[in-house]
């Protein structure tokens, strides 16, 4: 027969927790690395932590496209040998973690990488006309074996960049001097009208609070007007690029600051955009190759100069592409355009068949940079662009420090708490200790699991999550032992007065935890970063802490009241209740007696 309402067999439910434990040990001492070490994050081991935002034009970007990037950025982070990294989706950010020294590299793999080759139509300097451009960078082949060696004794050497005008031959060499170039005037007009795109164009530019799609928008409108490429018209003739709308794009630029299309210029388009070392602006015409149909990548040393190229290989329909199209533009000029920025500009002199060396400007690209580009190159482009929106680097030892803090916080407030129950409650603090103490056991290993099979680390913002459901916890214990009281000032016994108080304070505790999630998962929906380990925490340790009261206290407080001695009112710290409970009902014992009398 079961028992009555609110009566237990305490013995079961105190083995079913033990059960418990003893399993969540039993995976985390049996999977994973078999310690019982919970993940940490960087701000209480060290690290960088940084957040980046999608910029586009249309709002919102899709879901299909957040994933694309997170696997791709993925893919950068494990190319590059940094061990330890998370790169997870958070709403419409994607956060790159990185542990211990190695968070510098973070920095770097959010670089849209949308590698475009597209024509030179026009070029002039950045800089003032009196100051005349330095030499650039070049485009080379390297020998048909797929890899670049210094040239045999005797052969000869690649020469210097052509004169303006002057016919070369043989390997393509560094990119000639602007003036060669149909470019337009190298003092540009201003716009004709005052409604030219380009005119409203500057105009947002120049105010700080422009959204950044309806800066976009206006980006492509003057920057990537069709006309400013030659084109084609209705009977096949050829109609001439517009030279005021060249003349009007090429003002806006500033060489010297980051370009708000990054990531976002349409290759169907010409564009005019400046050059990576910023000295020179070009009006370049629509892609004829996209960086998807590269192959491979590889940084390696410049065997004909100093400094570091990027050897490129493509695929077989990039390769046909690339070879057509440098055998009919011989003497013409082919910008490699990394993210709309012009990295190398070479004038082509002859078909390239093979691989394909990008060069970094005159001394070529550091090692850093070559192998940084090699990387974004081999491994994909974005279908996103992105800008930092949160970096935080925290040394180990801040990291410790942090930790440190944090556990001291924690073990102060558990102290606080045992101090109040020991004083207020006597045996009942005694059990409300030893409920808390199960509780941080079964808390630790369901966090190492987390962490081992989701991934979740803990930070700061999570400690401070399991201090506050210190509190949360103590205040279910509150409620089982004011009820207790309750119970107990109305005549019942401690042994009687359990099974009553357990039905009416289970409610408030089921209601008040219900609540408590609640608004924890409310929390983690809406909140973003720390925020939501913060809650994530909280709301875990919601759900434990009816775990840790069903299973542990009530059978606890159960068993202590079925004991003699357990059960004494001097130990219990009912005493004071049960003789309040004694002088009332002396006091209408005596008030009946009077009235009989009378």
């Amino acid at each position: 027969m079961a028992p009555p309402a609110g009566q237990i067999r305490p013995g079961r439910y105190l083995a079913f927790f033990i059960a418990i434990v003893v399993v969540l040990y039993a995976l985390v001492f049996a999977t994973g690395d078999h310690q019982a070490k919970p993940k940490l994050g960087i701000d209480l081991q060290g690290g960088t932590r940084v957040s980046l935002t999608a910029r586009t034009e249309t709002g919102e970007p899709s879901k299909e496209s957040l994933d694309l990037a997170r696997e791709i950025i993925e893919e950068r982070v494990n190319g590059t040998g940094v061990s330890g990294a998370e790169i997870v989706l958070d709403g419409n950010n994607i956060v790159i973690t990185v542990p211990g020294e190695q968070g510098e590299k973070a920095k770097d793999l959010a670089q849209p990488a949308q590698l475009r080759f597209r024509p030179v139509i026009g070029a002039l300097p950045a800089a003032p006309a009196e100051q005349a451009p330095p030499p650039s960078s070049g485009v080379q082949q390297p020998p048909a074996s797929g890899t670049v060696q210094p040239p045999a004794s005797g052969a000869p050497t690649s020469a210097p960049a052509p004169s303006a005008g002057a016919p070369t031959s043989g390997a393509p060499q560094g990119r000639p001097a602007p003036a060669a170039q149909p470019a337009p005037p190298s003092q540009p007009a201003p716009p004709p009208a005052a409604d030219n795109a380009c005119t409203k164009y500057t105009a947002l530019l120049n105010d700080q609070k422009t959204p950044v799609g309806q800066l976009i928008t206006a980006a492509k409108a003057c920057r990537q007007d069709p006309k400013l490429a030659p084109s084609k018209g209705p009977d096949n003739a050829e109609v001439p690029a517009d030279a005021a709308l060249q003349q009007a794009a090429l003002a806006t630029l500033d060489c010297g600051k980051k370009d708000p299309l990054i990531g976002n210029d349409d290759p169907k388009l010409p564009l005019a955009t400046c050059d990576q070392d910023g000295i020179e602006k070009f009006i370049l015409g629509p892609s004829f190759l996209e960086g998807n149909q590269i192959d491979n990548a590889i940084s390696q040393p410049d065997p004909q100069g100093v400094g570091n190229v990027v050897s490129v290989s493509f695929k077989s329909e990039g390769a046909r592409i690339w070879s057509e199209y440098t055998a009919s533009h011989v003497q013409q000029r082919a910008a490699f355009v990394l993210d709309t920025a012009v990295v190398s500009a070479p004038t082509i002199q002859g078909a390239i068949n093979g691989d394909t060396q990008i060069t970094g400007g005159e001394g070529g690209f550091k090692t850093a940079e070559a192998q940084k580009l090699a990387n974004v190159l081999k491994f994909g482009s974005l279908p996103l662009s992105f800008e930092s929106s949160e970096a935080e680097t925290v040394s180990a030892t801040l990291g410790l420090a942090s930790m440190q803090a944090g556990l001291i916080a924690g073990g102060i407030g558990l102290l606080l708490v045992f101090i109040y129950c020991l004083i207020y409650y006597r045996l009942l603090g005694v059990l409300t200790i030893l409920s808390l103490v199960l509780s941080a056991v079964i808390v630790y290993g369901v966090l190492v699991l987390l962490g081992r099979w989701v991934g979740f680390t803990l930070d700061l913002a999570g400690i401070a999550g399991f201090i506050v459901a210190i509190g949360i916890t103590a205040d279910s214990f509150v409620v089982f032992f004011e009820r207790l009281k309750d119970e107990v000032r109305e005549g019942r016994s401690f042994r009687s007065g359990v099974p009553r108080a357990w039905v009416r304070a289970r409610r408030t505790i089921l209601s008040a935890d219900a609540v408590q999630f609640l608004a924890a998962a409310v929390l983690y929906i809406l909140a973003v970063g720390q925020v939501k380990g913060f809650a994530f925490t909280l709301g875990m340790a919601t759900v434990l802490d009816l775990i840790v009261v069903f299973l542990v206290t009530h059978p606890l407080v159960a068993l202590a009241s079925k004991s003699k001695w357990l059960s004494n009112s001097k130990l219990s710290g009912l005493g004071a209740v049960q003789r309040n409970q004694q002088t009332l009902r002396a006091a209408r014992v005596g008030a009946g007696t009077a009235a009989k009398e009378v």
